[in-house]
């Protein structure tokens, strides 16, 4: 790639992500909680201010009832490197208990500027490392510059982590990372490596753990139907190795406290009007009145498990999306910011299945829409949504030739069709009796669509371990 294009884009990238970053943020001004603004602030607090064994305690300095740290320890980490840094610039910013709910420009610059930090010394890295390998799509460079642009520009990501707040491109900047060297066979370890980092630093990474495990155990564990033991124990070295280093100053604590923090089952099935089938399915047969907690937790297990089995199997094969969007859609305790799981395959596939990817990166967009009416970002949401769109339509007359038109009318008449869904949950009071139904038509409609996805790529799947081999780099 020409240098100037390299400076252009990254520019690009960086001054959309700052325009995104003039809107508010979660929370902004909504006490007594606010948000997910607060809650990275909290963690910064609670990291510089108390010994990691209160972390993730309660106690009367910690109450785990206001934003209670429930992300792993590198995120942790991360916070107190934050927390340390704010504290130097200004000590209101982070004084225990005293700053709950601290709200200044200057404060908000600081924490938008963590953001972009985070961003400058992974995720941008790490696309353009994708980018630099061969994985996908072998010197075509029309393709490699298609998944480029969808990684740098997807909308999604960017009104998440520099709009409504969040650090969601660390850890799928590294999972990005491990994603292409689990292809190498001179980098796989590394590979493990950098995955055991981005399930560190978020749990919901599991989502993406079932396929790395299953593609390395595969592509470099078996050979002719018997196991490489040597290699086996090797990659559980690593893992094991990175998750001890970073886990070993709670290990003589409590770290079972930690645990039950990571994954509070007694949230509940699910988080406002998040589209996956649980939601979507809870509009007929009202399931928390039907079933107990621990019943609940242990269907989804049941559902989750039997839905990844057939793609679990040809990832023996080859590589897929498919057991992200199976989680998302069946698994337990899901929010709806975690279909940014899912998407980041499929910004890898977008030159392979242009409309099919484009479009579902757009319905993952339109499921979240309620999060960004909340958190007053309708204006730029729009804006990106529409500029994704020409950008969508663009590289898929480019890559028309694979193209199938009846998949691209289909697409377009489904998102032209749920659309007008967004403006009535604008412009349109619903019914006294069904107060958020334009919430629940957009979930259902998501939902919808992203279950013929799922049925889609299993057959593409399927068709592809069929007949092409693992596509693993010999170095």
């Amino acid at each position: 790639m020409d240098y100037l294009l390299f400076i252009g884009l990254l520019s690009s990238a960086i001054a959309m992500r700052w325009i995104v970053a003039r809107y508010p943020y979660s929370g902004y001004n909504k006490p007594p909680m606010f948000g997910d603004f607060e809650a990275q602030r909290h963690w910064m607090e609670v990291t510089v201010n108390l010994p990691i064994n209160e972390w993730y305690q309660n106690s009367s300095s910690n109450n785990l009832t206001y934003w209670g740290l429930d992300y792993p320890l590198l995120t942790a980490y991360h916070a107190y490197i934050c927390g340390w840094i704010s504290n130097k610039i200004n000590p209101t910013w982070c004084a225990l208990k005293e700053s709950h709910g601290h709200e200044s420009s200057l404060h908000k610059l600081f924490m938008r500027y963590t953001v972009f930090i985070a961003d400058l010394l992974i995720y941008y890295p790490a696309v353009f490392y994708v980018y630099r390998s061969d994985v996908l799509h072998k010197n075509v460079a029309t393709k490699k510059f298609t998944v480029l642009l969808t990684n740098l520009f997807y909308p999604l990501l960017i009104l998440i982590d520099h709009g409504h707040f969040q650090y969601n491109s660390i850890s799928l900047g590294l999972a990005l990372i491990a994603f292409v060297m689990a292809t190498q066979s001179t980098s796989f370890l590394t590979s493990a490596f950098f995955f055991t980092l981005s399930l560190n630093y978020k749990q919901m990474e599991l989502y993406h753990a079932v396929p790395i495990f299953v593609y390395l155990l595969s592509a470099y564990c078996f050979e002719q139907r018997k196991i490489k033991l040597k290699t086996f124990l090797s990659l559980g070295t690593i893992v094991m190795l990175t998750f001890f280093i970073i886990w070993v100053p709670v290990l003589k604590h409590d770290p079972i406290a930690v645990l039950k923090r990571l994954f509070p089952f007694e949230r509940g099935l699910y988080e406002d009007k998040v589209a996956n089938f649980w939601c979507t399915i809870n509009l007929v047969v009202k399931l928390r009145s039907k079933f107990t907690h621990e019943a609940l937790a242990k269907i989804c297990l049941l559902t989750t498990s039997l839905s990844i089995l057939p793609s679990c199997f040809m990832l023996f094969r080859r590589p897929t999306f498919n057991v992200s969007l199976c989680f998302y859609l069946f698994s337990f305790q899901v929010h709806e910011k975690t279909i940014l799981l899912p998407c980041l395959p499929l910004m890898l596939l977008t030159a392979t299945y242009p409309v099919e990817c484009f479009s579902f990166l757009q319905f993952a967009m339109i499921s979240v829409f309620p999060l960004m009416v909340k958190d007053n970002l309708v204006l730029i949401f729009w804006l990106t949504f529409i500029g994704f769109s020409i950008l969508a339509l663009q590289r898929i007359y480019i890559h028309l030739n694979q193209v199938s038109l009846f998949q691209l009318f289909f697409s377009i008449l489904c998102i032209t069709a749920t659309l007008p869904l967004l403006i009535a949950a604008i412009y349109i009071q619903p019914p006294s009796r069904y107060p958020d139904l334009w919430i629940v038509l957009m979930s259902v409609c998501s939902c919808a669509y992203f279950l013929i996805i799922l049925a889609q790529f299993h057959i593409y799947q399927f068709k592809e371990t069929t007949f092409k081999q693992n596509p693993i780099k010999k170095d």
